[in-house]
């Protein structure tokens, strides 16, 4: 622990040394874990992925390796990003006269036409669906890692993939391969 006064102020400053594996992870994890927030509907990104870091280092002593932190890193995500939607949700039945709130620098930056396009189509789709198309094309997971990270069957991924591929379909015909 290092300690630091300068003058009369008398704050200490604490500088926590992280393990270098967690500093790894995050460097090279942390800007997909704000686009996997992204793209699952979350309105902070990046505070989530924020948070899912702070969450995966409490536990960080008690994983088995640095192999299970990038699913047990993907599943924080996910279900800070269901949190988030759900609470929105609640908040925007109770207050229908509020304003929404003007979308941040960074949403426009990462959301060009295509891909506003193309969130607006994912946020069409039941969230079990969005979860699992985001975790299948954009972080290219097996079907393995997708039911691990969501806590459910191969099975359900399956045909939860089959039927979120059709919904697109409806909204976005165009994008059909032929």
């Amino acid at each position: 622990m290092d300690t630091a006064t300068e003058g009369t102020d008398s704050r200490v400053e604490t500088r926590v040394e992280a393990d270098p594996a967690f500093n790894a992870l995050f460097d090279s994890q942390f800007e997909t874990m704000t686009w996997l927030a992204y793209l699952l509907g979350a309105d902070d990104p990046e505070d989530i992925a924020q948070e899912s870091f702070v969450r995966l280092y409490g536990r960080w002593h008690t994983l088995s390796g640095t192999g299970k932190a990038s699913a047990y890193l993907r599943r924080i995500v996910v279900n800070l990003s269901r949190s988030r939607l759900r609470h929105l949700r609640i908040v925007r039945r109770t207050t229908p006269d509020r304003l929404p709130d003007a979308a941040s620098a960074e949403t426009h930056v990462l959301a060009g036409h295509e891909h506003r396009r193309l969130r607006e189509a994912l946020t069409g789709l039941p969230t079990r669906q969005r979860q699992v198309l985001v975790l299948r094309y954009w972080l290219d997971l097996d079907q393995n890692a997708i039911a691990e990270t969501l806590g459910i069957a191969v099975g359900t991924v399956k045909a939860t993939n089959s039927h979120a591929i059709a919904n697109l379909r409806k909204v976005w015909p165009e994008q059909e391969e032929h």
